[in-house]
C-alpha cells in the first residue's frame, strides 16, 4: 500500500476537506461505472456477445474496425480503468 503524507499549516479543516475530496471523487466513479456499463449492455444486446468476449475477439483482430466496434472496446478499457480507480480509492485511510 503506498502512503502519501500530507502536511498543512493549518491541520483542522484540512482532514474534512481530503476526506470529501475522496468521497466527491468516489461518487464520480459511481456514476462513471454505471454510465459506461449501461453503454457496454447495449452493445450487448445489439451485438449479441458479452463486452469480454467482444474484447478479446476484438484484441485479437477478429472484429474489424468498424466505430461501433472501436466504441465499444474504448467504453470496455474505460470501464476497466474505472473500476481500478474506484477499488484504489476505496481503500485509502484516511489518518489523523
Amino acid at each position: 500500500m503506498a502512503r502519501v503524507t500530507i502536511e498543512a499549516k493549518a491541520d483542522n479543516n484540512v482532514r474534512d476537506l481530503i476526506r470529501m475530496a475522496v468521497e466527491n471523487e468516489l461518487k464520480a466513479l459511481r456514476s462513471g461505472i454505471a454510465r459506461t456499463s449501461g453503454i457496454l449492455s447495449e452493445m450487448e444486446k445489439k451485438y449479441r456477445m458479452s463486452s469480454q468476449e467482444f474484447y478479446d475477439r476484438f484484441d485479437r483482430g477478429e472484429m474489424g474496425d468498424e466505430m461501433d466496434y472501436i466504441r465499444w472496446a474504448g467504453e470496455f478499457e474505460t470501464l476497466k480503468q474505472l473500476k481500478r480507480d474506484f477499488d484504489d480509492l476505496s481503500e485509502i485511510e484516511i489518518c489523523s
